[in-house]
């Protein structure tokens, strides 16, 4: 078997389990069952999505067209993560929490390293996100500190801030 056909099969593979999985999504929609809160999508348009609180999740299949992926997308449609699941169920289960929960520290600071250059103009809040906040540049890479929280420096302050707490400003918008 040549490897053009091999990689034909996995790809039909992977369709034909996304439009089943879109017709498993669109019953659901109609019930309590998990899942239905996803989009089935157009046929042949785009894949199933779910919008969260903090991203949106877009139903896949992986490479070999065996298992389903759940892609992280930013609503600006940066990619943020990818997760791989043996079946449809849990895929759906763990795609919809995902999706509202967001990426992990690590993603998050990648996508933020991906996304914005050191010494972008940024809004920052050293506690609370009340009032117009503080106006400044990143001073680093964005990185995950102490395991759990994904943070920059910026200028201005002399200790690391959440990425929580700080919003890009596009440079048409002002400088610091």
């Amino acid at each position: 078997m040549s490897t053009d056909t091999y990689d034909l099969g996995h790809i039909a593979s992977g369709i034909d389990r996304i439009e089943r999985a879109r017709k498993i999504i669109d019953r659901r929609r109609h019930t309590d069952k998990v899942g239905a809160d996803w989009k089935p999508g157009e046929p042949g348009m785009e894949h199933p999505k779910v919008v969260g609180v903090t991203a949106q999740a877009v139903l896949d299949y992986s490479d070999d067209g065996a298992r389903f992926q759940v892609n992280g997308y930013t609503y600006d449609g940066h990619h943020l993560y990818r997760r791989e699941f043996a079946s449809l169920d849990a895929a759906l289960r763990n795609g919809s929490r995902v999706a509202n929960d967001g990426p992990t520290p690590a993603e998050r600071a990648e996508a933020w390293n991906l996304t914005y250059p050191e010494g972008q103009t940024v809004r920052y809040w050293t506690g609370a996100r009340e009032g117009a906040g503080e106006t400044g540049r990143t001073r680093s890479a964005a990185w995950v500190a102490e395991g759990h929280t994904a943070v920059v420096f910026v200028t201005g302050h002399g200790a690391w801030i959440s990425l929580r707490h700080v919003d890009p400003i596009p440079e048409t918008e002002g400088t610091a």
